[in-house]
């Protein structure tokens, strides 16, 4: 209905379909969303955060702070998008936001006739009483009022990527500043890579009439991007959005590919030698009552929805541009698009208020001599000047100075590796940009010494026209996605938040997903008008990326799923699975649980298998454990430093158990060393752990102690483990034919052989986690299968049993071994472990300075205990506080301690359970309480030692 007949860039031989709120709509090729609304005369598209107020169409760029909406497609659906970003697709679903019923009639619009009651800062002075009502009305109420959009919750099936590029020059933006810049530095044989967001290339040029050397602005546009496209040291990125800079020429961005692609967008990481920010203007809105009704655009928008998209967004139109060129432009655009004029204002021109209910019909305003003058309309083009693009400058803390001579926020000069160019620095007129952008990037060869420089000179900032006043009461909008009004930004003031960031966060100015970018020159204006201070002075806000949101897909990249957390199976998996295992995640590992029989239940399967491990044989893998070999002539005094505990007498064919402290004094880590050699170890870390443990190895070889000679390798993988466990583990032992002594003389508890099982190469360590005589059986992950196909044959003998992780646990509890995550919870050191004995006084490691501390060595802290039910039998709750009391009437105690880990023991026939409890190895035979609220139980428990199966460790010895 708006469509005009001839001109623009679309491509009319195509129609496209889409849907609004249920509509069918028609746009063409090069439409967006919001061109194709605006030519189906759709103007109201959304409804206001706060007021529920009807919102339009106010730009054509990513600067729109009102009209979002939710876009559904064959990926799903994504909400917040602004219209005005959004190509133009076959089949889009589009839904607007923030409305209930519906966008004509929304019954929150009643919010606004609340005026004061709901104003900045509303949320911290209400909502107090009565008391209880937060938790019971006003959080669900508010809830689900607050925000934008909903998310979808449904899987997103779209792929992303993640890819890196180099180049000499950066162009960010490709209008005339960037353009020139970017093939005036390809020329020069610099690598350049020029980024534009927009799916075209041209920027401003798109919607000028101008002449640019003897060529229309577009003929320009195409001119230069043809000489760059033929260039082989050039990369054109169009839709692709420059949102962060970082340390040292790096710029993150995200392209989104052209539908039909494989790949919806890629996330990229750029590092550039320099960067040359080409983002252009933002046009600012004029602060007067009623700005923010649908049909009051940015002037800048205007032309480009008529010139770019053929699209004619009114009928009538008054004009109130404050720069005199810009504003005949605009008038010439809207002739161009016949459009009539109902009044173009001259400056000065007061703004008093603005009619129509859904849509803008008309402006009341009061000329230079003081007269009320009423003049019907459907389309106000405003402009009070124009704001540079310089938020990605000032994302590295530059700081931007206001400036009274353009009005706006100006970045400073600097030798830094991004320079703002164009009309990211106030240089506004076609010809300077150009001019701008050529004598940037020959400073910038010159710099990088690919080129003699030629100095060329700059245009200066252009100054600012005068503004269009406004007068007048009512809503005046300053922040139009937050709802903030001139009347919140002067509230702020008297209540006493002044300074520009609490005047922010009281307001909300400047915190919506335009990141301020049509409000924040304005808003430093008011708060200098208000309170009397200088613009300069007022300064602004932290800038920090994304410079314009960014979905969080195109983040993540690739990294979803079985491509962030791989399920890693050990060399066991396809044998244990034969074997009826049920698999458990354990880190990032698929780990077996346990090995039920049929109709066993998972309890009943449990207590089954530590029965037989108790009682003859079991079992379990152990591959995922951390191994890390450890070679060179420092080996043993590097692991001196590291581990606690003094293993200097370590023989080559012996283990020792080892603690690893953090750099604070508290326990990192536990596990074994086993001496292979007398310059080879191979350390052992828990499944938790592993990697962070060979991250802080790698760490101290390389940068806290290089001058050792030791050479670390993580082996891991290479080494499938199975333990055998029981009083017939020898015996099995034995029976796969070991090429070494293995009786209990030469092979004792805590030593290590190495040769060949049956033929199979392997390492076998004398250690146990379950308290029974037990072997780990290291062979390469190649003859894991053999391995364990020859150990459940040679065991059937002695009825062996495959166990799991749950199995593994009561066994370890029983015994009181610690687990990472439970016991070693990163909060404990060596002694409230009951392992001070094992801390060298003899030696220096990482971890003993602070250990040493007093709060840490102080009487009274929380130590290691065991528990036991006080009748015998009562189950101990899970989740449990213990306490000398029993709860009081408010269901209350005191905290002295609390369990760890609780179970039924198989082996001693009553419940037991781990904890810590303050001053526990003092306070062993008493009785306490055990409540938890999670279960809901209260137990009466006696304090115990920690273990509770064989203390005096003569089954391990066998």
């Amino acid at each position: 209905m708006r469509r005009l007949p001839a001109g623009g860039l679309i491509d009319r031989s195509q129609t496209l379909h889409f849907t609004f709120d249920g509509e069918m709509m028609t746009g063409h090729p090069g439409d967006t969303l919001a061109s194709a609304l605006l030519a189906g005369g759709r103007h109201l598209v959304a409804r206001s955060l706060k007021y529920h107020r009807p919102r339009g169409i106010m730009s054509a760029g990513l600067e729109e702070p009102s009209a979002m909406v939710t876009v559904r497609d064959e990926t799903g659906s994504t909400p917040n998008l602004k219209v005005t970003e959004v190509p133009l697709r076959e089949g889009l679903q589009v839904s607007s936001q923030n409305a209930l019923p519906s966008l004509e009639k929304d019954r929150a619009a009643a919010l606004g006739l609340m005026g004061k009651t709901i104003s900045a800062g509303f949320y911290y002075k209400t909502f107090m009483w009565p008391q209880g009502a937060w938790h019971q009305r006003f959080a669900r109420l508010i809830r689900q009022a607050a925000g934008h959009g909903k998310v979808d919750p449904s899987p997103d099936p779209a792929l992303y990527d993640k890819r890196r590029k180099s180049c000499d020059v950066l162009v960010i933006g490709s209008g005339p500043a960037g353009l020139s810049a970017a093939v005036t530095a390809a020329q020069s044989g610099a690598t350049v890579i020029l980024m534009e967001q927009d799916h075209v290339l041209g920027g401003s040029l798109l919607s000028s009439d101008a002449t640019l050397q003897g060529l229309s602005a577009q003929d320009w546009a195409e001119d230069a991007e043809e000489a760059l496209r033929v260039l082989s040291n050039v990369t054109v990125m169009p839709r692709t959005l420059a949102f962060g800079q970082y340390d040292h020429g790096l710029v993150q961005a995200v392209e989104t590919l052209p539908e039909g692609s494989s790949c919806q967008a890629v996330f990229w990481k750029i590092r550039a030698k320099r960067i040359l920010l080409a983002a252009g203007a933002i046009e600012r809105p004029l602060v007067f009552p009623g700005n923010d009704r649908p049909g009051i655009m940015l002037a800048g928008a205007v032309r480009s929805y008529i010139r770019r998209f053929a699209v004619a967004p009114g009928r009538s139109a008054v004009v109130a541009v404050a720069d005199p060129q810009e504003r005949a432009d605009t008038v010439a655009a809207l002739r161009e698009a016949g459009i009539s004029i109902a009044a173009d204002l001259p400056a000065g021109a007061r703004l008093l208020a603005t009619q129509g209910k859904r849509h803008l019909t008309g402006l009341a305003w009061r000329d230079a001599q003081g007269r009320k003058q009423r003049t019907p309309c459907d389309l106000l083009a405003m402009s009070a000047g124009w704001m540079p693009t310089a938020h990605l400058f000032a994302q590295m803390g530059e700081r931007l100075s206001f400036s009274d001579q353009t009005q706006s926020l100006l970045p400073p000069e600097t030798d830094g590796p991004l320079r703002p160019i164009g009309g990211a620095r106030a240089v506004l007129d076609s010809a300077d940009c150009i001019a701008d952008g050529k004598a940037a990037a020959h400073q910038a060869m010159a710099e990088l010494e690919m080129h003699k420089h030629l100095n060329l000179s700059r245009p200066s900032p252009a100054p600012a026209s005068a503004e269009v006043f406004a007068a007048g009461k009512g809503k005046a909008f300053v922040d139009f996605q937050n709802d903030v009004t001139r009347d919140d930004v002067a509230l702020a003031q008297r209540e006493g938040y002044r300074d520009v960031e609490l005047t922010k966060r009281y307001t909300t100015l400047g915190m919506g997903s335009d990141q301020g970018k049509t409000s924040w020159t304005n808003g430093v204006l008011e708060i200098a008008a208000l309170s009397g201070r200088e613009a300069a002075e007022i300064g602004h806000t932290t800038y920090r990326p994304p410079y314009s949101p960014v979905s969080l897909g195109a983040l993540v990249g690739a990294g979803t799923g079985m491509q962030m957390t791989p399920i890693l199976r050990t060399p066991f998996h396809s044998g244990f699975e034969k074997l009826g295992c049920v698999f458990q995640t354990s880190g990032d590992w698929l780990y077996s649980r346990y090995f039920p029989q049929p109709g066993e239940t998972m309890a009943q399967a449990i207590e089954r298998e530590a029965r037989a491990v108790r009682s003859s044989l079991g079992c379990v893998d152990m591959s995922t454990l951390g191994k890390i070999d450890v070679q060179g002539s420092d080996a043993l005094e590097f692991l001196s430093r590291l581990y606690c505990n003094n293993f200097a007498a370590i023989k080559p064919g012996r283990l020792r158990y080892a603690l690893m402290l953090r750099e604070d004094g508290y326990v990192f880590d536990d596990g074994t060393i086993a001496c292979l050699g007398a310059e080879h170890f191979l350390v052992t870390a828990t499944t938790a752990n592993a990697g962070s443990v060979w991250r802080h190895m790698q760490k101290c070889a390389q940068v806290e102690w290089p001058e050792l000679d030791v050479s670390l390798t993580d082996v891991s993988d290479h080494w499938a483990s199975l333990a055998i466990a029981g009083p017939n583990a020898r015996k099995l032992l034995e029976a796969l034919g070991p090429d070494f002594e293995a009786s209990r003389q030469a092979f004792p508890f805590a030593a290590v052989r190495e040769g060949q099982l049956d033929g199979l190469p392997a390492r076998v360590f004398s250690v146990s986690f379950s308290g029974e005589l037990s072997y780990e059986i290291n062979v390469p992950a190649g003859f894991a299968e053999a391995l364990l196909a020859r150990v459940m044959e040679r065991g059937a003998e002695w009825n062996i049993t495959p166990y799991g992780l749950e199995t593994l646990d009561v066994l370890r509890i029983e015994k009181g071994h610690l687990s990472v995550g439970t016991e070693i919870d990163g909060r404990r050191t060596p002694g409230d472990l009951g392992m001070g004995g094992m801390v060298s006084k003899k030696k220096d490691f990482l971890g003993r300075a602070l250990l040493q501390r007093p709060g840490l060595q102080a009487e009274g802290r929380e130590q290691l205990v065991g528990l036991v039910p006080e009748d015998g039998s009562t189950i101990i709750p899970y989740a449990a506080h213990l306490s000398d009391s029993e709860l009081d009437a408010k269901g209350c105690a005191a905290t002295i301690g609390h369990l760890t880990a609780a179970i039924e023991s198989p082996s001693l026939g009553h419940p037991i359970a781990l904890g810590f409890l303050r001053d526990g190895r003092n306070r062993i035979g008493d009785v306490l309480w055990a409540h938890s609220p999670v279960a809901g139980a209260s137990v009466r428990v006696r304090v115990t030692a920690p273990c509770f199966y064989d203390p005096e460790g003569e089954r391990l010895h066998g």
